[in-house]
């Protein structure tokens, strides 16, 4: 597409890259694989789900697993002008969701061809256009329900994170924080863009990570770290821990083995 091209890329073997962003600003879509960026001195993980949003003139050092692969779009960068983000990671809050979705609409028309890529095109800049701060940074006003959304979302989380080992469904949850299965649902998919148990998968899958790459807990096994992070110590846990994060998990264990 002429007014926002896109790119697709993918990376195997672990990368190192140092760069800078040049004329146009980037949109980063991870769809496989996770990136460990600094960028300007701020760390952030940009993995599946998320967007990373670089402006010209910015500094960032990547470190890849062995496969990354996503998609780029380019945005120039007037459109950016007057865009105010608290970072550059992209996932929490109505605006920023809209703004992936709308990203993933237009690298789905321009793959296609399809002939109303320019009405894509056209629902990605008014999403470009949005407040996308967290709504907590924004200087307007919320609705009371918008703020009680994300604090609903912020305390299911918690809660989540603390029981990662146990055996839990949507329904406990939702008694636990006193609401309806249908609004927790609802605020899930509005804040982050997926459901409550999708979003479990993910924080024990992260919890994963953290414990493989943990000195202290060398001498357990993976089986056994897949149990600590309520996950089940099987092949289909690896294949999902290979596609979130680009590497299978005892690939993940060898970055500690390779620090010593």
């Amino acid at each position: 597409m002429d007014e926002y091209p896109v790119l697709s890329i993918q990376g195997t073997g672990r990368l190192d890259l140092l760069r800078e962003q040049c004329a146009d600003a980037v949109l980063w879509l991870p769809q496989e694989g996770l990136m460990q960026e600094t960028i300007n001195g701020v760390e952030v993980l940009a993995e599946p789900g998320t967007a990373l949003l670089f402006r010209p003139g910015d500094v960032m050092h990547g470190l890849s697993a062995d496969l990354v692969r996503g998609v780029s779009i380019l945005i120039p960068p007037h459109q950016l002008s007057q865009l105010q983000l608290a970072s550059p990671l992209l996932r929490e809050g109505l605006a920023q969701q809209q703004l992936i979705s709308a990203a993933h609409d237009l690298v789905a028309a321009a793959a296609m061809g399809k002939p109303d890529a320019s009405c894509a095109a056209e629902r990605f800049a008014d999403a470009l256009a949005q407040d996308l701060r967290p709504p907590d940074l924004q200087d307007k006003r919320e609705r009371v329900t918008a703020t009680r959304r994300r604090s609903l979302v912020v305390e299911a989380c918690i809660w989540m994170q603390e029981r990662l080992a146990e055996r839990f469904s949507v329904v406990e949850l939702s008694e636990a924080l006193d609401v309806s299965v249908r609004t927790v649902q609802n605020s899930f998919q509005t804040e982050l863009g997926c459901s409550p148990m999708a979003e479990l998968k993910r924080l024990r899958l992260r919890q994963l990570r953290t414990q493989l790459l943990d000195p202290e807990l060398d001498s357990l096994s993976i089986s056994a770290l897949m149990n600590q992070a309520g996950l089940l110590a099987c092949g289909v846990t690896a294949a999902d821990y290979e596609r979130w994060c680009g590497e299978l998990p005892r690939r993940t264990r060898r970055r500690l083995w390779h620090r010593r």
